[in-house]
């Protein structure tokens, strides 16, 4: 995977306040997308997935999805979703991450509501979004003066077209218990890294056992002890790649008293150890020579 963040925002003569901000994208290609990208959500911007080749199933808030080639994804910030790959289900996808999204009758960066599918598929417009995300691309891996312009404008045009392909799409009506479903997600999701249980969850929610087992798996497809684990494991993953702290730490972090028994979960969802998840991210970040915006230069600050 190849990742972009972007440091500095190019000085706009047409500016608003309420104008969205790129914050990062880039690219992953199906030989790297082996591992699975467990369950984890982005806090503070909307992140878009662009699938360009392969097929997989994803689990996205409260359904599985298969997706594939022309497929877009929208995850809406704090949407916990679950990327699933592995070496015979390979994924190759651009994504970009979009903070400052404020559209009328929605949340702070959220592109669609959050109850509503988050997969669409482009037709004819899905040649034009590649064009624009390897524009892009290549334009964070080949610097220049005019680099910070062609980012943003590229990102407000990709905006536009997913637009109108998410407001063309035919939107489908919650079915029966799905709210019953989304409030035992959200309360797992805040609960994850306490020591919970089938017995715990009725009692705080009011509803029997059997019952929350049964509607819960009808919706992720996993059932409600199956989703903490990987919910552990995918923050776990966040946690590995984008902070400092030692493994022991980590495992605390996400609920697991022994280091032993969060690598031995680790290894069964993910494939390899955690310290080998983040060597190779690391490894692999290296090796890319990943290369961030530079600041703008003081002439242009004053443009």
């Amino acid at each position: 995977m190849i990742q972009h963040f972007v440091k500095e925002h190019p000085p706009l003569r047409f500016y608003s306040e309420t104008e969205p901000r790129l914050c990062y994208m880039g690219k992953i290609t199906p030989e790297i997308s082996c591992y699975p990208r467990l369950l984890h959500s982005h806090g503070n911007h909307v992140e878009i997935s662009i699938i360009y080749s392969g097929e997989s199933q994803y689990l996205i808030r409260d359904q599985k999805h298969i997706i594939r080639r022309g497929d877009l994804l929208v995850y809406n910030s704090g949407i916990v979703h679950d990327e699933l790959s592995n070496i015979h289900t390979q994924i190759g996808s651009y994504f970009f991450a979009i903070g400052n999204l404020q559209l009328p009758g929605l949340r702070k960066n959220a592109l669609l509501p959050d109850e509503s599918s988050p997969v669409f598929h482009a037709e004819e417009d899905f040649d034009r979004i590649l064009q624009l995300c390897q524009t892009m691309v290549d334009g964070m891996e080949n610097q220049g003066k005019w680099t910070s312009y062609i980012s943003h404008f590229s990102m407000l045009a990709l905006l536009e077209i997913i637009w109108h392909v998410i407001n063309g799409s035919v939107r489908q009506e919650p079915q029966l218990d799905y709210y019953a479903g989304i409030r035992i997600k959200d309360y797992v999701d805040r609960y994850y890294r306490e020591p919970l249980t089938l017995k715990t969850m009725a009692a705080d929610l009011g509803l029997s056992e059997s019952y929350i087992s049964h509607v819960f798996k009808d919706m992720p497809g996993y059932t409600p002890m199956q989703y903490v684990l990987r919910r552990k494991i995918g923050e776990a993953q966040t946690l590995l790649i984008s902070t400092e702290h030692s493994i022991t730490e980590i495992a605390q972090m996400v609920g697991y008293d022994s280091q032993s028994h969060f690598n031995q979960r680790f290894r069964q969802y993910v494939g390899i150890s955690p310290g080998k998840f983040r060597k190779n991210y690391k490894n692999y970040i290296t090796s890319c020579t990943e290369k961030i915006i530079p600041p703008l230069s003081p002439k242009m600050q004053k443009s």
